[in-house]
């Protein structure tokens, strides 16, 4: 015999003695065995507990074989040339106390932007030039 559904509610929202109880008097009033009770209480929590059903989800999803063509006309070009700084003197473009980095630095004829984090970067005339910004290390590679 199957418990009512108000019944199964009320026993899943008790827990310990309380439950215990409650489960004794319902096998009393309905005349089935603890046993067959806590059964019918695991299926009832598993079945609250499953995921609601997902027909119209897979009925939405239709897989193809081929992707459909992306118009990149209008579209913006990104900006892969170097944003300059003006006044790069005000700035303090000396990264490393080493020989080599003093050796580099003395090269520096220009100071850029950083595309990722916007710290001021000295760098020399010579293009194309690998870029590899001391604050956030992104690296960018300028032509121009």
């Amino acid at each position: 015999m199957a418990l009512p559904t108000e019944v199964l509610t009320r026993l899943a929202s008790l827990s310990g003695y309380d439950q215990m109880l409650e489960m004794d008097t319902v096998s009393r009033t309905h005349g089935i065995g603890l046993a067959e009770i806590e059964s019918q209480l695991a299926a009832f929590k598993t079945a609250a507990a499953a995921p609601p059903a997902t027909e119209n989800i897979e009925q939405a999803f239709t897989p193809v074989a081929q992707k459909e063509l992306v118009d990149l006309g209008p579209a913006q070009p990104m900006n892969a040339a170097p944003q300059y700084i003006d006044n790069p003197d005000q700035y303090r473009l000396k990264y490393d106390p080493s020989s080599q980095g003093i050796s580099n630095q003395s090269k520096v004829r220009q100071a850029i932007i950083c595309p990722a984090c916007s710290s001021p970067l000295g760098i020399p005339d010579v293009r194309p030039i690998k870029v590899t910004c001391p604050q956030c290390m992104h690296e960018a590679v300028f032509n121009s």
